[in-house]
Formats: C-alpha cells, sequence, structure tokens
C-alpha cells in the first residue's frame, strides 16, 4: 500500500497532542502552574484525538478502498483482530493495575458484570475509550462508506456544503447531548441502561463523524488535496491563527466570567465550535506544512508515528511511575516542571514502546496480543 508521509508525520504530531492532554491536568500542581503551559496542554492541544480520527478515516478509504470491492464480515474480522484485541489486553492490564477493588463485591466474590461494562464502555483507563469509539467505525463502516459516496457527488462547492452541514449537524448533537438530554422515566429500573445512556460519549462515534468524513474524502481526492495545500501554506496559517484568536477568545470569556481554571478545558473540548474550527484549521495547516516538508527527513516525527500506537497506550502507566517515582525520591510534584514531566513521560514511553516492538517482532503472539499485529 502506498504510503503517505503527511499522514504518518500527522500521526507523530497527534501523538504528541495525547500526552499532552494528559500531562496538562498537572500544569496547576506542578513548578510551572503558568497560564501559557496551561492552554498549552490542556487547550491547543485539543487537535489530537479527532486527529487520530480524521487519520484513521484517510486510512480506510486511501489508494482508491472506496471503488473497491468491500467484504463486510472480513474487514470486521481483522479490526477485531487489530484494534480488539489489543484493546483487551491493555483494558485488563489497567484495570488488573488500578480497579482491582471494583471487580469485588461487597460478600468477597468476582463481579463478572461490572467487569464486562468496563469493557464495553472503554472504562479500563482514561484514554482507552478512543479505541472503542475506533471499533464503532469499523462496526458501522458500510454507513461511512455511503456516507462519503453522497458526501463527494456533484461540484465541489456540493461537497463543501456537505461538510459545512455535516459539521452543523455535529455541533448540534453535541450541544443537545449536553444540554437537553433527558432519560425516560422506565429507564431508572435499569442500571445497564442508565450507565449506557450516561456514557454514550465513551462509545457512538457520531460525535467524531465529520472529521472521519474529512480523512477519507481527503484519501479519495489525495492528490488534488496535496496539490491544494501545498499552493496554501500561508492562508491556512492565516486561518490557524484565526482560530487560534476565537479559542483565546473564548477561554478569557469564560476565566473572566468566574470560572475556574481547571474546568475550563471542559467547556473548550474539540467537539465545541471554537474546537472544531480549531481542529480542522490545525489539521489544514499542519497537513500544508507537513507537504512542503515532505522532501525532509522528519526523522523524530517519523519515530514517534513508528511508534505511536504503543506510546499511546503505555504513558498513562508512565504518568504514574513518574509521579510516583519523583515522590520516592524525595519531591513533591510542586517542585517539578511541567513540561520535565512531559519529557520524563515521552521518552520513557518511546523507550518502552521500542523494546515491546521489538519483543512483537520476534514473538508474532506478543505483537498480535499487545500491538494486533507482528510489525515487520
Amino acid at each position: 500500500m502506498k504510503r503517505n508521509p503527511v499522514i504518518d508525520h500527522l500521526r507523530g504530531l497527534a501523538m504528541l497532542g495525547v500526552v499532552g492532554i494528559h500531562i496538562g491536568t498537572f500544569v496547576l500542581d506542578s513548578s510551572t502552574p503558568r497560564l501559557d503551559i496551561f492552554l498549552l496542554l490542556q487547550i491547543f492541544t485539543r487537535f489530537a484525538v479527532p486527529a487520530f480520527f480524521f487519520i484513521s478515516g484517510y486510512g480506510l478509504f486511501c489508494n482508491g478502498a472506496l471503488h473497491k470491492p468491500f467484504h463486510y464480515v472480513a474487514s470486521v474480522r481483522h479490526h477485531l483482530r487489530t484494534v480488539g484485541v489489543p484493546y483487551l489486553v491493555w483494558s485488563l492490564f489497567y484495570i488488573a493495575l488500578w480497579q482491582r477493588e471494583d471487580m469485588i463485591r461487597p460478600d468477597g466474590s468476582f463481579s463478572l458484570s461490572v467487569l464486562l461494562v468496563k469493557l464495553l464502555l472503554g472504562e479500563g483507563c482514561y484514554h482507552i475509550y478512543f479505541l472503542v469509539i475506533l471499533l464503532g467505525f469499523y462496526f458501522t463502516l458500510p454507513f461511512w462508506r455511503w456516507l462519503v459516496r453522497m458526501t463527494d457527488r456533484g461540484t465541489k462547492a456540493g461537497t463543501g456544503l456537505c461538510l459545512a452541514v455535516l459539521a452543523a449537524l455535529q455541533l448540534v448533537l453535541y450541544h443537545w447531548n449536553a444540554v437537553y438530554w433527558s432519560y425516560p422515566a422506565w429507564t431508572a429500573h435499569y442500571k445497564v441502561i442508565i450507565r449506557l445512556l450516561n456514557e454514550r460519549m465513551n462509545y457512538i462515534p457520531l460525535f467524531y463523524g465529520f472529521v472521519f468524513i474529512l480523512g477519507g474524502l481527503c484519501a479519495v481526492h489525495e492528490d488534488a488535496v496535496r496539490h491544494w495545500l501545498r499552493a496554501h501554506l500561508w492562508s491556512t496559517l492565516a486561518l490557524l491563527l484565526v482560530s487560534c484568536g476565537v479559542y483565546l477568545h473564548s477561554f478569557f470569556g469564560y476565566l473572566d466570567g468566574g470560572m475556574e481554571l481547571a474546568a475550563i478545558p471542559e467547556h473548550l473540548t474539540q467537539l465545541t465550535p471554537e474546537g472544531l474550527l480549531y481542529t480542522v484549521c490545525w489539521l489544514l495547516f499542519f497537513c500544508a506544512l507537513l507537504e512542503r516538508l515532505s522532501g525532509y527527513r522528519l526523522l523524530f516525527l517519523k519515530v514517534l508515528s513508528a511508534y505511536s500506537m504503543v506510546i499511546y497506550l503505555i504513558h498513562p502507566w508512565f504518568i504514574n511511575f513518574w509521579y510516583s517515582a519523583l515522590g520516592y525520591l524525595g519531591f513533591a510534584f510542586a517542585q517539578v516542571p511541567v513540561l520535565l514531566f512531559y519529557v520524563l513521560v515521552l521518552v520513557s514511553s518511546l523507550a518502552a514502546g521500542m523494546v515491546i516492538q521489538a519483543l512483537a517482532a520476534r514473538c508474532r503472539t506478543v505483537g498480535v496480543l499487545v500491538l494486533g499485529r507482528q510489525p515487520d
């Protein structure tokens, strides 16, 4: 399969953002509780999760996949192996590590139902819901293939209008989900149904449908998109700066309105109008920049991309490890610069990723269980 270096490098940047989001919760407790670092790690990293869905959409529709025969059962079987198996293994790892008590009933017996609900809803660890939503896209792929075809029919202006409508519908869905949601009275008698309703953001792919479709359309029209990106680096930079201004205006609006600093990111997620605008503009600019730099050896991004999945899977363990290790060494976290903490987590996760992938390359069973495949 022909690879697109822009998408590969974009995966590395998205991984930096994911680690930043999870490190960002420590900013206010560190020795550098600065507003600029908080903005960097808790606000301007919000591109990361939708960027991965954009990349996934691209990967499913690149190389003319939309016009090739599609076999649903074979597709589901493939993705259950490449995504479902690692999801199950890593979820069980984190549950055994940090959530053992949740599995035990008051009488001391093991609760299989609690375990199954955690696995169903992506609750093994705070980051792993991404794989559940990704599996949701794979299970409903015939719908997304149809939607890409429908969006791509007609003129460029028509495609742009369809994308605008999809973005608007996603924003309406998120607003309705956050504001107008209420449950029928009968659901109060069914704890499992209440859990499914309460945790809907953890498994329903519709909330990320727009950016997934955008990735698919970029794959379908890859040559034209890459040509456009090469010609519009500075205009995409201008759009990104405008979106950053909108983001900052909303951020300081909440801050001036008396909202606690730590609570503001919940109101400026990638699913809000400001967040979606920023995400699209971020994707446009960095795709354009990486397209311009495609003739250069971007070794750091290439390495991050190659180990991105295992870094994603293991970095929460290293966040916990370094937080505990620093305390054991006699450092209160208030003495630690948060960017140093970020580097420690990133470098150690990368090093562990290299070891894990080396083991997976030697042992197919390890590769399939931990990564969903045996690396080349």
